[in-house]
């Protein structure tokens, strides 16, 4: 009977075949590594396991050469003439064993797919019958339908009721970022387009910041909390972003400016009061402060406590009705809330969503953050030049708008749009000019912006961009629909409701 001879381990097959054949022998399957290739790094000098991997890519694929390694380093071993121990291994890397793509995904399905942020007050909206709306990670209330409403009809009456009462809207999700420190004021004078290190402590100024390139990137409320700080209110989309860019430009610009900033978005609840009876419902809580429009005026903000809770409330308004937003510690926000709406209960107070603020907003002219704006459009498009200091010589962004693009007079400006035939002029439709390009499409003279049906007017209104608007009121312009028919609008001022802006201060 013969004897078996000794299990020997075969790293390639055949064992003696010649290099002609080898070079077709594949070791990675999914970097394409042949028995050549690490041959040839051994020839090359790479006798180190580390450097062969580097040189080959033997191992480098998705895998992680869980299917190629032990093979290619035994090949390397022989062409160096030494046991595998000795080339030793690379560095393990996990997965060490296969994964299926569920382990991966782990607990981030369905609902859990991505972290959802809610306001202190998310669950009182939920109980409420709050329709949402997506902002970033923010789940906010577009609007609240009461039975038999549709969402439309919901949002015509939180309009008409904080035109004609009060409402409430958390505001929570907006950016809160604190500035501080002695060289404050002239970091934010570089970061806005207007002068921030002149507002006195106690006061609000409105605010643009812009981005190298000149176009407008978010905008808000600075107030001045202190001498040597000041608190930044960002749109509800900006907070980490504009948190972000004032970190790049003082860690790699100004780093030895003496300033710190902190994201204090998620510490404060928020809550915008607003309407004509809104200093009436905050004078039925009990509180150290007075709340006159002698003691506290428009833009203006000042602290104490309401309710028993302690409270920071600003005198700014984006309805354009008298308005106060009211700043407390995000724990005590539900608490303040259900007290408002228990004072409120005889005066209709009316919770209001994102799309009665936006509403609102249009009627009263003012720009929305990524709906006047796309990325594009500087300041001076919006008719925001007066909030642009002619006082300081510089601010990020400034230089580029006095490009010859930027400066072009047939840039396209901001103006309102009448509807000729009572019907909304979608949003994003081209208004058409004579001529046709190049490549034969119509050319485009303009764009709507915002485009909505005003139940306080009980009319359409739109906003849009459109070259030389402010010298062209009453031209009608025709928006080409999809369904071949084309619709019109006439150019007319932006403001469509309380021109003199009367009503701020109830």
């Amino acid at each position: 009977e013969r004897e078996e001879s000794a299990t020997l381990p075969v790293w390639c097959m055949p064992q003696e075949a010649p290099y002609k054949l080898r070079s077709k022998m594949w070791l990675d399957f999914q970097n394409d590594v042949k028995v050549s290739d690490v041959e040839l790094a051994a020839r090359e000098g790479y006798a180190s396991v580390e450097h062969t991997k580097r040189y080959t890519t033997l191992g480098m694929a998705t895998d992680q050469g869980k299917v190629s390694n032990i093979n290619g380093l035994a090949v390397l071993s022989n062409a160096l003439r030494q046991p595998v121990p000795a080339t030793g291994t690379t560095t393990f890397r996990p997965p060490y064993t296969p994964l299926t793509l569920a382990t991966i995904a782990a607990e981030a399905r369905g609902e859990a797919f991505q972290p959802l942020r809610k306001t202190p007050m998310h669950d009182w909206h939920q109980r409420h019958g709050a329709s949402w709306e997506p902002v970033g990670h923010w789940r906010r209330p577009y609007c609240y339908p009461q039975v038999g409403e549709d969402r439309h009809a919901a949002v015509n009456r939180e309009i008409r009721m904080v035109r004609g009462g009060v409402g409430t809207l958390d505001a929570s999700t907006l950016g809160k970022i604190l500035v501080k420190g002695a060289d404050a004021g002239r970091f934010l004078d570089m970061l806005y387009t207007n002068m921030m290190s002149t507002l006195p402590v106690g006061k609000c100024r409105y605010g643009l910041m812009c981005s190298e390139n000149g176009f407008l990137i978010d905008d808000g409320v600075v107030a001045r909390l202190t001498e040597d700080s000041w608190l930044c209110h960002t749109t509800t989309g900006g907070a980490e972003r504009i948190h972000g860019h004032m970190e790049d430009w003082l860690q790699c610009e100004w780093w030895d400016w003496q300033v710190h900033t902190v994201n204090l978005t998620e510490q404060f609840a928020q809550i915008a009061v607003a309407g004509p009876r809104a200093r009436d419902l905050l004078q039925r809580l009990p509180g150290s402060i007075d709340l006159s429009q002698d003691a506290l005026a428009f833009m203006q903000w000042t602290e104490g406590d309401i309710a028993g809770i302690p409270a920071r409330i600003y005198r700014i308004s984006f309805s354009g009705e008298l308005s106060y937003e009211i700043a407390v510690p995000a724990g005590r926000g539900l608490e303040l809330w259900t007290k408002l709406h228990e004072a409120g209960r005889d005066l209709g107070i009316t919770p209001y969503g994102t799309e009665a603020m936006h509403v609102m907003r249009a009627e009263k002219g003012f720009i929305m953050i990524g709906d006047e704006t796309d990325g594009t459009v500087i300041p001076q498009d919006l008719g925001l030049d007066w909030a642009i200091s002619k006082k300081k010589s510089d601010y990020i962004g400034k230089r580029a708008q006095a490009r010859s693009h930027m400066t072009d007079g047939a840039r396209w400006k901001l103006v309102g749009l009448e509807s000729l035939d009572g019907r909304v002029i979608p949003d994003g439709a081209h208004a058409v000019d004579e001529g046709r390009n190049a490549n034969g499409q119509r050319k485009m003279q303009g764009r709507v912006t915002s485009s909505y049906h005003s139940p306080t007017l009980d009319r359409p209104i739109a906003m849009a961009l459109v070259r030389h608007g402010p010298s062209r009121m009453g031209q009608v312009l025709e928006f080409p629909m999809p369904s071949g028919e084309v619709m019109k609008g006439r150019i007319v001022e932006p403001v469509f409701y309380d021109k003199e802006g009367s009503r701020l201060n109830g």
